[in-house]
């Protein structure tokens, strides 16, 4: 019987390594988001446009007999109206489709931020689920809403990845890589962070690795996975300063004035960036985003990143952000990139590559008085 998979989101980051991941395991695939989004091509996949806040779903399922939900908003800054919509009000709507269609499995992307800043370290999926931002919240209440359909038969695996990175991805990581790149142009030291808490990250293709794991009855039981939720993490717990430093070697930043992590200063810190008023973070931003332009423009660049400023993305600085992978190991999942570090490497050579980022030798920005700025 062919094994036909809808995957929603498949133009994003997460979405079109899944598509690929699927695709090489033999899957049909489907492949859908937003009308006019660029939708990952290959062997057996096929394209069909929805809007899947709007739009009659079953057509959409129509013969699909396997579900990826990956579609969802991640932005830490979105309104609490957006997110709900995105993460909350579609997750229920396609859920809802994919049980009418009766597939076999239904895997719904979450995240490890459902459980907010954890309490022990490592944490388990088991722990209570405290997300309080409202990006935190949008994720948790996705949960409960796809677990509510499961409740009524949709055959539902629940997938946590931590903090994803790799080639074409834009944000988190990315934001960080591109702010070293643009302080570096400014020919400025990039301010960093010595020690701090531990994190364990993700590479993309592992995270659609795991996916179709618990995806597929050929290589998980039913029993072993359905109605259980999977933490998906590297197994190198690393301390931020110490990949902040790596990444400034990657990317050869000159450091200035490094700021030694310690309990105490962090929380000042975080109280400090919280406390500056959201129209002036607004023009940091607005600042930081006409210095990108300006340095893509320069250098004849993709322009596909950004750096950006986020206050809830702080949170990360004030405890451990390490988690238990024991349950997905239990069914022989292992990571193809267990050490952030080289997955990173990687990561910087391939933005290089598609010119989403300078090579090591960058035009400067221009100063005052220079005729390029004008």
């Amino acid at each position: 019987m062919s094994r036909i998979v809808l995957v929603d989101g498949a133009a994003g980051f997460l979405g079109s390594a899944v598509v690929e991941t699927l695709s090489r395991a033999g899957f049909r695939v489907r492949a859908t988001d937003r009308p006019g989004s660029m939708l990952p091509s290959g062997v057996g996949v096929e394209h069909a446009h929805a809007d899947l806040e709007n739009d009659e779903l079953a057509p959409l399922f129509s013969g699909v007999t396997h579900a990826v939900h990956v579609a969802g908003l991640f932005d830490l800054a979105a309104s609490r109206d957006a997110l709900t919509r995105a993460n909350v009000h579609v997750a229920a709507r396609v859920a809802e489709a994919a049980r009418v269609a009766d597939v076999s499995r239904f895997v719904h992307v979450s995240s490890v931020t459902v459980h907010g800043r954890p309490s022990t370290s490592p944490l388990r999926e088991s722990a209570p689920m405290r997300g309080g931002t409202p990006y935190e919240v949008s994720k948790r209440e996705g949960e409960r809403a796809v677990r509510a359909v499961a409740e009524r038969g949709l055959p539902c695996v629940i997938v946590r990845p931590s903090g994803i990175y790799g080639p074409r991805g834009r944000y988190g990581l990315a934001a960080a890589i591109a702010a070293m790149v643009l302080a570096k142009a400014r020919t400025r030291g990039h301010r960093s962070l010595r020690g701090g808490p531990r994190m364990t990250h993700v590479h993309v293709e592992d995270v659609a690795r795991a996916i179709a794991l618990v995806l597929d009855e050929q290589q998980t039981r039913a029993a072993d996975v359905l109605g259980r939720a999977f933490f998906v993490a590297d197994e190198t717990p690393i301390r931020w300063g110490d990949l902040l430093a790596f990444l400034e070697r990657e990317l050869d930043v000159r450091e200035s004035d490094p700021i030694e992590l310690s309990w105490l200063r962090t929380r000042a810190l975080l109280a400090a960036l919280r406390l500056t008023p959201r129209a002036r973070l607004a023009r940091t931003n607005d600042t930081l985003a006409r210095g990108w332009e300006r340095l893509v423009r320069e250098n004849d660049l993709v322009p596909a990143l950004l750096p950006r400023i986020d206050p809830h993305a702080y949170d990360y600085f004030l405890g451990d952000h390490v988690y238990d992978t024991s349950a997905l190991a239990a069914l022989g999942f292992r990571c193809e990139h267990p050490d952030p570090r080289a997955g990173l490497r990687e990561t910087i050579a391939w933005y290089r590559r598609e010119r989403w980022l300078p090579p090591n030798e960058v035009a400067p920005a221009p100063r005052a008085g220079d005729p390029r700025s004008a």
